[in-house]
């Protein structure tokens, strides 16, 4: 892998996706800028201050490293989700590895936030996969990466091109997944982005169905 990232880098001279300065493909200068999680995410509600929660989210934990307004992170997100700029893995680990150890349990399953066929064809590959795959070496976890539990059924419009109301994001993407085979009674689930949690929180509700007790929820970054 380090001989093909250096034959790469001699054919196309790294970039930073965010600055354009060249020498990384995502600099450190960029990614010492992020404007970074500080506290403890609400899993009802997806709050980070203090606050009253009428939340109605069902995961046991969220964790998420950044926020998506920050142009730096969301210029990441942005190029391996619609790029499939997989060579920015380097960086993103060097990203993850400053950051605190997500308290999960080593026994829990990583389940990445599955697409349609389709999105899936035209991507040629699943960020949310790419993601757990990079969290694992960041940490040096040793929880296994399933994905063969879910599958998206239908391939409708992105939430991102609706309104940030949790009904409506709801209404619209339920029962868009199914669960192949029972559940893990622990499952992390892993997305690059979450916003107002519905798209998530329906995926919870089918791994619950399906025998899930206890599902948390790791993401790159948190907000629109």
């Amino acid at each position: 892998m380090r001989i093909k990232v250096k034959l790469w880098d001699l054919i196309f001279p790294p970039y930073c996706v965010a600055c354009g300065n060249p020498g990384e493909w995502w600099c450190g200068d960029c990614r010492g800028k992020i404007h970074l999680v500080r506290g403890d995410i609400c899993s009802k509600c997806l709050t980070v201050a203090e606050h009253e929660c009428a939340g109605i989210l069902p995961f046991e934990t969220v964790t998420s490293f950044g926020y998506y307004h920050d142009p730096n992170l969301r210029a990441l997100i942005t190029k391996l989700k619609f790029n499939g700029v997989t060579i920015l893995k380097s960086d993103l680990k060097s990203f993850l590895c400053k950051q605190k150890v997500p308290d999960i349990s080593p026994g829990a399953v990583f389940v990445p936030m599955p697409l349609a066929e389709k999105r899936l064809k035209e991507r040629g590959f699943n960020q949310a996969e790419f993601v757990a795959e990079v969290l694992i070496e960041a940490f040096d976890l040793q929880n296994e990466i399933n994905l063969d539990l879910l599958e998206r059924m239908e391939n409708k419009d992105p939430q991102s091109s609706l309104t940030h109301d949790y009904g409506v994001r709801a209404g619209h993407i339920k029962g868009v997944f199914r669960a192949k085979k029972a559940s893990p009674e622990h499952v992390v689930l892993i997305d690059d982005v979450v916003t107002t949690g519905a798209t998530a929180g329906e995926v919870v509700r089918v791994l619950m169905e399906a025998g899930a007790k206890r599902v948390d929820l790791i993401t790159l970054a948190i907000g629109a």
